[in-house]
């Protein structure tokens, strides 16, 4: 434990965290959105441990540092979250204060302070971070000087709003745009004779916008594929993946992926969506992600909402969203900075 000023910093760890542990960080998260992000389903404990434990691809989150007031009261918290498998010089901050510390930025202060030293140590140099917009997370980024690189929304479907009708419409349409491809389940954990196809098709994620962030491209491998599959499987999510194969040479030229959790059955949430570059034109993302729709109804009966997140600049994207009758919830921002 290390003492500054009047607060105590711990560090957990995150691949050994304890129940107490996990139900004080899903008490501090609850509470900050509750001010910040209202429209926000409760995070449970449970998935607070499995996602620091596990990550999305299978790493432990690499540090988490708790602030305790004098009392003993655990008042704010940060992850700090590093790429493992490209971007080597990057690492991810969430900074979480319980809106009753935050009359000053002494509690945001040490933990960003922590961090930091954490980020320096392990030579991870380019940080990012994001908050809700006009939020008091947002102020104390601009009060610290962090640049806004990117502003993003988060959109939710609620499934029982949706026009099915018209979803119907929308898809025979995209399936006559789209003719030479048909669309299939994809298993999870992802076959054998489909990794290197899915390999392909994650790698086109690379082409959805950044903005002003300074974040080089994911790399895909085998191993790490499997490393997340098997991660998504150890944080109890339900994975319902779909692709679309040319029928000519079987080539998979997109997919899409939503997740639910074991933990609140009734709330889904888009994963990626990606259509390669060679096959779009076709109206692909809007075939996918309307069968998928249509394929969650039949599944998941008890699914209330569906929530996706899209840099504001991605246009296409939007428009494939706006199409199936998502609407903005919410609207962010992402921040970097470089330490000298």
């Amino acid at each position: 434990m290390e003492a500054t000023a009047d607060v105590q910093l711990d560090r957990l760890d995150a691949a050994n965290l304890s129940d107490a542990d996990a139900a004080t960080l899903a008490s501090i998260t609850n509470a900050a959105a509750a001010v910040d992000s209202p429209h926000l389903s409760p995070v449970p404990p449970r998935q607070v441990l499995l996602r620091l434990r596990h990550g999305w691809d299978g790493f432990p989150t690499d540090h988490v540092f708790v602030v305790r007031s004098t009392g003993g009261a655990v008042a704010g918290f940060v992850e700090v979250g590093y790429p493992h498998w490209d971007n080597l010089h990057l690492a991810g901050l969430d900074l979480v204060v319980h809106p009753d510390a935050r009359g000053d930025d002494a509690v945001a202060d040490a933990l960003l302070g922590k961090a930091i030293d954490a980020c320096r140590t392990d030579s991870r140099l380019s940080l990012v971070s994001d908050a809700w917009r006009d939020s008091w997370l947002a102020g104390y980024w601009e009060r610290h000087g962090w640049p806004v690189a990117s502003h993003a929304a988060q959109r939710r479907i609620v499934v029982s709003e949706v026009d099915r009708p018209r979803l119907d419409q929308l898809l025979a349409d995209a399936e006559g745009s789209s003719p030479t491809y048909d669309v299939e389940v994809l298993p999870s954990p992802t076959p054998d004779g489909w990794v290197q196809d899915m390999i392909e098709v994650r790698r086109a994620m690379n082409d959805a916008p950044l903005d002003d962030l300074n974040i080089d491209d994911e790399e895909w491998s085998a191993e790490r594929l499997v490393a997340s599959d098997a991660a998504l499987a150890s944080r109890e999510l339900r994975v319902h993946r779909l692709v679309a194969r040319r029928r000519s040479d079987g080539v998979l030229g997109g997919f899409t992926a939503v997740v639910v959790e074991e933990a609140r059955p009734t709330v889904g949430f888009q994963e990626d969506t990606a259509v390669v570059g060679t096959h779009r034109g076709h109206r692909l993302g809007l075939r996918l992600k309307a069968a998928m729709l249509q394929r969650l109804a039949a599944l998941e009966p008890q699914l209330q909402t569906i929530d996706t997140w899209n840099a504001e600049s991605n246009t296409h994207m939007l428009a494939v969203n706006d199409a199936i009758g998502c609407v903005v919830v919410g609207r962010a921002i992402e921040v970097q900075t470089t330490l000298a």
